[in-house]
């Protein structure tokens, strides 16, 4: 059985950019199970691209940092898409055990630039 897709978005480049991102990597793992990982208000505009859509919830700052990274931690991916393009996504990054291929297709250049990405 293949390890599950996860995508993260939480809002960056707007629905458009999500929607290009989700049909990409359908595209890329066929027949492999999709997650969302997103915000509650976006969850309901991709979810026939998505097996399962992630609530992000409401908390913010470092508890909802750590709950995010164990969260994707325990689902065992094989890959990471990372929507988003935010600093705290390519941190993310760094806290995910056991760490899965990770892709970036950032809507932001001049993070991208900053951090060496690529999109």
């Amino acid at each position: 059985m293949s390890k599950p897709v996860i995508a993260l978005w939480f809002g960056a480049g707007g629905e458009a950019h999500a929607e290009a991102g989700l049909k990409a990597i359908r595209e890329s793992h066929p027949g492999v199970r999709l997650l969302l990982l997103t915000r509650r208000e976006a969850a309901g505009a991709h979810h026939a691209l998505a097996d399962e859509i992630w609530d992000d919830g409401a908390v913010r700052g470092a508890s909802a940092f750590l709950a995010r990274a164990r969260r994707l931690s325990w689902a065992s991916p094989g890959h990471i898409y990372d929507l988003e393009g935010s600093r705290m996504t390519v941190f993310l990054r760094l806290c995910v055990w056991p760490r899965p291929q990770w892709h970036h297709m950032t809507p932001n250049p001049r993070l991208a630039a900053e951090t060496g990405l690529l999109s």
